[in-house]
């Protein structure tokens, strides 16, 4: 095969085996990006990206920019802030910590002007600002989807979300990563994408939590 391969790739011309060499590489960044919405053309996905929102017409839900094709999944998540009065907090250690925009480790709940969010992963990306666009700094721009510091302007990213502090960033890397890796789990089992996540062990294929804290 390898030698066919070879025979049939001598008989091609140079404009030929550039734009061949663009397809693999383009299938190549396909497949480095394809569990990202960010430059799809659909106006549903530019809708529901910077509110993690979900797009009916491509029946899928955005958290950062991920994918998230359980809509159970995705509801769970609940990747926006909820208003909250911080008087009427039972927990006294949240009412200590969400004047700060602080998470509290107790009650597993953060705080980010004003707005209650349930799970580490979205108060920590609520203290950056989504934009898919990456503005207007080149390095941004290839840097969207991804987690890294732009070499130019200093910002940080995780996937669709930029930060100016590094270690507000750092939080919410390991958050993003635990997702994903939650999202590898879905495609073979929503239970143990959702449970581990969660920190739970998979009731059906007993696979334990994933960690609680990445880097």
């Amino acid at each position: 095969m390898r030698g066919i391969c070879r025979l049939s790739l001598r008989w091609l011309s140079p404009l030929s085996v550039l734009l061949l060499v663009g397809v693999l590489w383009g299938c190549q960044q396909a497949t480095i990006r394809g569990d990202s919405a960010i430059g799809s053309d659909c106006s549903g996905c530019q809708v529901a990206l910077p509110i993690n929102g979900w797009c009916s017409t491509c029946d899928h839900g955005l958290v950062a920019g991920l994918i998230i094709s359980s809509q159970q999944f995705h509801e769970l998540l609940d990747a926006h802030g909820h208003d909250v009065e911080i008087a009427t907090l039972q927990c006294g250690m949240c009412r200590i910590v969400a004047p700060e925009d602080e998470f509290c480790s107790r009650c597993r709940n953060g705080f980010v002007a004003g707005q209650l969010y349930f799970s580490e992963l979205t108060w920590s990306l609520a203290r950056g600002v989504n934009d898919a666009s990456g503005g207007g700094c080149s390095g941004c721009q290839k840097l969207v989807g991804t987690v890294g510091q732009c070499p130019g302007c200093a910002t940080h990213w995780v996937g669709t979300v930029r930060f100016d502090s590094g270690e507000t960033a750092a939080v919410a890397s390991g958050q993003y990563r635990r997702l994903q890796m939650a999202l590898a789990r879905l495609e073979g089992c929503e239970e143990c994408a959702m449970a581990g996540f969660f920190g739970s062990r998979c009731r059906i294929c007993g696979r334990e939590p994933i960690p609680d804290r990445l880097k």
